[in-house]
């Protein structure tokens, strides 16, 4: 009985670890808002694809994402989007078999730039944003 107390919080606290992280990076958890708002200040799609209960997801978040150079990065250059594989609250056309995953999405036709599969430290995801800023 004790496992199963102790397996309800850790899954709690991975769930809610990504919703503060969602609230705090402020990213867009609607497919077409997000699309919309990508359209209106001519940026790209960045659309993170996890589930609540992936490990490698919360660090994505906690070691990559949210730290200050990298952020700043993705504010100012993408539109940032977080859907859940789980939910499939995304387009079926971005299929996501591995999480995290995430695509950079051309607004005006919806076409994929570059799909990222796995946990990516800082460096190789800051090389990977520089990659695909460029295009």
């Amino acid at each position: 009985m004790k496992y199963i107390f102790v397996f309800l919080f850790l899954l709690v606290s991975l769930n809610a670890s990504s919703n503060k992280f969602i609230e705090k990076m402020a990213y867009e958890t609607n497919y077409l808002v997000a699309l919309e708002k990508a359209k209106k200040e001519n940026k790209q799609l960045m659309m993170v694809g996890s589930t609540k209960s992936c490990p490698w997801c919360r660090k994505m978040e906690r070691q990559t994402l949210s730290k200050n150079n990298i952020a700043n990065f993705i504010k100012e250059n993408f539109i940032a989007l977080s859907v859940d594989q789980e939910l499939k609250n995304y387009p079926a056309k971005y299929e996501i078999k591995v999480v995290p995953s995430i695509f950079f999405i051309n607004p005006k036709d919806e076409t994929v730039i570059l799909k990222v599969l796995g946990y990516k430290s800082k460096k190789e995801f800051k090389k990977i944003l520089d990659k695909v800023s460029l295009k």
